[in-house]
């Protein structure tokens, strides 16, 4: 049966990654099909995350945020987890009971932390506070004072507030004013244009170099000739390539026998994302993975399809596809100096053309939205069954990047 995982990044005060809440699809059906309960679709996810995928490749390290139900919390599956890692989201549907409260009393005796998902406080749910850790509150379905007077609330029993489905920087300054901690939201994706900031001529530079070497027309001696000009980026490609990470039996000293080794596609992925982390100082660096997400998944879809164009520029239209965001500067300003093909700027900038369906597709995996994956997958004849296997590769690919 496929099976498909998407992630939803969980930031701290500091737009650093906390934690990734895992959500589940299985084979052509949404997130929780009919015919498959609450109990079977989590077994499924924990069998997929920790056995099949593996949890580090999900999570790169990060806490996991799985969600279980009454039945699975009683019998103790939680426990067969790595408490490091796992988080016990109790649904919203799990009743407080003497059992669950039992449950979960002993699963955090064992170090594993506890979360409410989107939690309202009542008399019936109120035994839930004290053997919880994180509280869940999703902030577009609550109203503010409901929302202040539980934070009140977790504040007393000295409880981490988790603010749910934050996509703005207002509603992200809003919580942490109340006192939450732990943000989960697409608000860090949100362009901020910065009025009469230029862009920096190194980063244009930059930004030049990596369209350079994805043009469809570059060679291994082009890209060579381009990057070698950039010692800061071969000193951080070459020391990524020693890495533990690659395995690698003997050194790589040069950018040459980079190529040589890797092929000239694996090395152009490096540079661009090196490259776009030297832009991006000082932005949250989930920004850079998301980038680097869509453009693989967008890289490997177009293979599976129709369109007969080179991956390369799928990969480009992925990792600019949040550049705007990273220089704080209107996307059609940054594109409009720099060397990309049409049918790229025509879906970076109007949702139009041929490419446009990629970066759909790839911006609904981000979501779990995974009928308007299949969706887009269908505009372009890129077969379903080909989904699970694109999304497990580029994570896979993900865990081990320079950023």
């Amino acid at each position: 049966m496929d099976t498909h995982i998407a992630r939803q990044p969980i930031f701290d005060t500091h737009t650093q990654v906390y934690g990734y809440e895992l959500l589940f699809r299985n084979g052509r059906h949404n997130a929780m099909p009919e015919e498959m309960d609450g109990d079977r679709a989590t077994s499924q996810l924990l069998s997929s995350s920790f056995f099949t995928i593996g949890i580090d490749t999900l999570t790169n390290g990060k806490y996991a945020f799985i969600n279980f139900t009454e039945k699975l919390i009683n019998t103790g599956i939680p426990s067969l987890f790595p408490w490091k890692q796992t988080v016990i989201e109790v649904l919203e549907t799990v009743p407080a009971t003497a059992e669950v409260i039992r449950a979960l009393t002993v699963a955090r005796a064992k170090g594993y932390t506890v979360a409410l998902d989107d939690f309202v406080l009542d008399a019936a749910s109120s035994p839930f506070l004290d053997v919880a850790d994180i509280i869940k509150v999703d902030l577009l379905d609550t109203p503010a004072h409901k929302v202040e007077a539980l934070a009140h609330s977790a504040r007393e029993k000295g409880i981490t507030l988790l603010a749910e489905k934050v996509e703005s920087k207002e509603v992200f300054t809003w919580a942490s004013e109340l006192g939450f901690t732990l943000f989960q939201g697409y608000f860090f994706c949100r362009p901020e244009i910065i009025s009469g900031k230029e862009i920096p001529a190194d980063s244009l530079t930059l930004l030049r170099l990596v369209a350079e070497i994805n043009r469809t027309d570059v060679d291994v001696e082009a890209v060579e000739r381009l990057v070698v000009t950039d010692v800061a980026i071969v000193f951080k490609l070459l020391s990524h390539l020693n890495s533990a990470w690659y395995g690698l039996k003997a050194p790589v000293s040069s950018l040459r026998e980079a190529l040589r080794m890797l092929g000239l596609d694996e090395v152009r992925r490096l540079v661009g994302l090196i490259a776009m982390g030297n832009i991006s100082a000082g932005v949250p660096t989930e920004l850079l993975r998301v980038s680097a997400v869509r453009g693989r998944l967008c890289e490997l879809a177009v293979g599976r399809s129709s369109l007969r164009t080179d991956p390369t520029e799928l990969f480009t239209l992925g990792i600019f596809s949040l550049i705007d965001t990273i220089l704080h500067r209107p996307m059609e300003e940054v594109l409009s100096r720099l060397p990309l093909s049409p049918a790229t700027v025509a879906a970076l900038t109007r949702g139009t053309g041929p490419q446009a369906p990629f970066l759909r597709f790839a911006k609904a995996f981000e979501q779990g939205q995974w009928d308007e994956m299949a969706r887009e997958a269908r505009t372009v004849d890129l077969p379903e069954r080909h989904i699970g296997k694109i999304i497990t590769d580029t994570l896979s690919w993900n865990q081990g990047l320079p950023v």
